[in-house]
């Protein structure tokens, strides 16, 4: 019934594609997918017409993209490119309707579970990426065809400066080619949601390093938390700078009242501490970005518009160029770095060069993006400056065994300046890829970048499974490398906390991060005998050392002889455990040296531990007295001056007996409990200069084994 079920569904689903037409595609292939598409080989038939149906989309997507570039190259004057982009979409876009039809109907089509299932898998996840550019291209149609609807109401309408409905039309058909009608609002709301919570943690961090007051004396309100207003303006901040990570579409109108809103409020949490001068240049910004997005909104063929635009292009250039200069490096937001100033230089002129050559499009585009990019440029600056501080102020007033104290200042401060570097390039291409009007192309060659098949031998693979491999195997490492600082108890003694499997783990995250890594990469593990026995050659040859302590430290790690903070002693090497890792272990002399061993001789050779399972440490003294002195005296003298050391353990007994008696002196022997092994030679060496001192007070003499 299975098998009957599976050829009618197949039937169904060759009677829906069988009648398809391939523009540019020879009939020979046409032939060959009828002939595969018999319901005794559904794989093949599935792949043929994903070949050719992924032919059909680039074919379409290389015809699109001629008809935008026309687009954006046409002069203003020419008012004819309107009927030719209509009547493309007229044509296309039912062709690319019936192709997304007959991608679902492979999508929907089930296989039994047999050899072919992971095949199967692999069309399946084909088939949805084929699905996302039919979604992409025909979006792109819609919002050119919204745009041609507008040129076309804007050439209907009467050409007058006094014709209201002429002037409603630009500002009409502008704001379309910003996106106003792009279906932005109904689609990515998971992301923003993932990104509400995420500004609501950290909303909530500096709510609570505000009740504490911390980076309250702060002079710059972009590093306080005090009063109210600040957190607000700072949530804000961080909400819609991460705003564009949430969805790779995004309507220009949006990006341009976010960085609106963005300056806005780091304007008001950084005014306090700019100059006259710098204030009075940050409000010359906000009145030239207001002023750029007024004049783009009404652009249009008459010169009035072109000269305004033109004027504002030249005062941008000059802010580019004035807030390129030195800055004092105390107040973040007040100053461009050289490669985002030139590069800004070089698309503000050519905005202009467009403009006097009459290409509006691309004037208009070109201006729109050094507007947001001035913006950005100095937003991100003051950001990354707002959220270091932010992490420095919480790590510095952490409270005793709060967890942030685990880490490294220093390297905390640089990892989060990378992490938001590396936030910050995706966010310029990002912003930049849709103020230019070229996301789908971005999306494209990324795509041809990650996603095309390379093969080495047998093996295929794509450079984005290279990456996603390195990712993990990166993070596998990192874990393992900073394992111990997440389970470590700042201000624990000597780690008593840190568990004894520790260099278990740090292998096992390690070897895991690696074998899924070499999954990604399309390895199977029968590929993997080949690298096993090289490496058993290699072992055999001239890893048997390694391999040694690998396993000693293995063997230590599951008998737990001594364990971090034990005091061992090692034939010539006496010392505190300070790590035990997984090849070799670390112990810290008395003299303040760290010894290497390897894990190997502490596991064959002869080792004391002196603090094995908390156990008691006890000193044994022997002292030689020749005296006239009654022998009653001097062990009450020691019980009493023994008990006056700091480091006597007074919960064990102390033992002062007589344990020989010759013609001319008493052997007394004393046992006493010491709170630490490394404090014995302080204690010996004190105790014996008092004993001296007593005894030649009485005319005694004295000598200690």
């Amino acid at each position: 019934m299975l098998r009957l079920s599976w050829i009618l569904q197949l039937s169904l689903f060759c009677s829906l594609v069988s009648g398809q037409k391939i523009d540019s595609l020879p009939a020979a292939v046409d032939s060959v997918g009828v002939r595969d598409s018999l319901p005794d080989n559904p794989l093949a038939t599935a792949r043929t017409y994903l070949e050719q149906w992924r032919s059909q989309v680039d074919h379409y997507y290389t015809a699109f993209d001629s008809v935008k570039r026309e687009v954006a190259w046409q002069r203003r004057e020419d008012r004819g490119g309107v009927t030719g982009v209509q009547g493309y979409i007229r044509e296309v876009k039912p062709a690319v309707l019936l192709l997304r039809g007959k991608v679902d109907v492979l999508r929907k089509q089930t296989v039994p579970q047999d050899s072919t299932a992971s095949s199967w898998s692999a069309v399946q996840d084909s088939v949805a990426t084929l699905q996302r550019d039919i979604e992409s291209l025909l979006l792109d149609m819609d919002d050119l065809s919204t745009k041609a609807q507008q040129q076309q109401k804007l050439v209907q309408a009467p050409q007058t400066a006094a014709s209201w409905s002429y002037w409603k039309s630009i500002i009409q058909k502008n704001l379309e080619q910003d996106g106003l009608s792009q279906r932005y609002y109904d689609s990515a709301w998971d992301g923003r949601f993932l990104l509400l919570i995420l500004s609501l943690a950290y909303f909530y961090w500096l709510y609570q390093m505000r009740k504490r007051e911390i980076g309250s004396q702060e002079q710059l309100p972009l590093h306080r938390n005090k009063p109210w207003w600040i957190p607000i303006l700072k949530f804000a901040v961080f909400f819609l700078v991460l705003l564009p990570l949430t969805s790779f579409r995004v309507p220009v109108i949006v990006i341009e009242l976010s960085y609106l809103l963005i300056f806005g409020f780091l304007y008001l949490l950084t005014a306090a501490q700019l100059s006259d001068a710098k204030i009075r240049m940050m409000q010359f910004v906000f009145l030239y970005y207001v002023l750029l997005l007024t004049v783009n909104l009404v652009v249009d063929i008459d010169w009035i518009s072109r000269i305004a635009s033109l004027m504002v292009g030249v005062i941008g250039i000059w802010l580019v160029w004035v807030l390129g200069r030195k800055k004092n490096g105390k107040v973040p937001f007040d100053s461009l770095r050289p490669f985002a100033r030139w590069g800004l230089l070089v698309i503000m002129t050519a905005a202009i060069l467009f403009n006097l050559f009459g290409f509006l499009n691309l004037a208009r585009t070109c201006s729109i993006a050094t507007g947001v990019g001035l913006l950005q440029a100095l937003s991100l600056h003051a950001f990354r400056d707002m959220m270091a501080h932010d992490l420095l102020n919480s790590y510095e007033n952490a409270k005793e065994g709060h967890f942030i104290s685990r880490f490294d200042k220093e390297k905390m401060i640089t990892a989060l300046h990378r992490v938001i570097g590396l936030f910050s390039t995706i966010l310029v291409i990002i912003i930049w890829a849709n103020t230019l009007h070229i996301t789908s192309e971005i999306r494209r060659l990324f795509d041809r970048l990650l996603h095309s098949n390379h093969s080495i031998g047998s093996i295929t693979y794509t450079y984005g499974d290279v990456l996603l491999a390195f990712a993990v195997v990166w993070t596998a490492n990192w874990i393992q490398k900073n394992l111990k600082d997440l389970l470590d108890q700042p201000e624990a003694k000597i780690n008593q906390r840190r568990t004894a499997l520790l260099p278990l783990v740090r292998v096992v995250i390690f070897i895991a991060g690696f074998l899924i890594g070499i999954r990604i990469l399309g390895l199977g593990v029968d590929k993997l005998t080949v690298i096993v026995g090289a490496l058993s050659v290699g072992i055999g040859l001239g890893l048997q050392n390694i391999i040694n302590n690998f396993v000693s430290g293995v063997i230590l790690v599951f008998e737990r002889p001594f364990k971090v903070g034990d005091y061992v002693e090692l034939a010539d090497k006496k010392g505190q455990v300070l790590q035990v890792g997984i090849r070799s272990s670390t112990l810290l002399t008395d003299q303040g040296a760290q010894v290497i061993i390897p894990n190997g001789d502490l596991l064959s050779g002869r080792l004391v531990n002196w603090t094995f399972e908390e156990s008691d440490i006890r000193l044994n003294l022997q002292l030689t007295i020749v005296t006239g002195r009654d022998i009653e005296e001097w062990k009450k003298w020691l019980a009493e001056s023994i008990v006056e050391f700091q480091e006597i353990d007074h919960s064990l007994p102390i033992k002062i007996l007589t344990k020989d008696i010759t013609a001319e002196a008493y052997v007394v022997s004393i046992q006493v409990g010491i709170q630490h092994v490394q404090q014995i030679e302080n204690f010996r060496s004190s105790f014996l200069e008092k004993v001296k001192a007593e005894a030649m007070l009485h005319d005694s003499k004295v000598s200690s084994a």
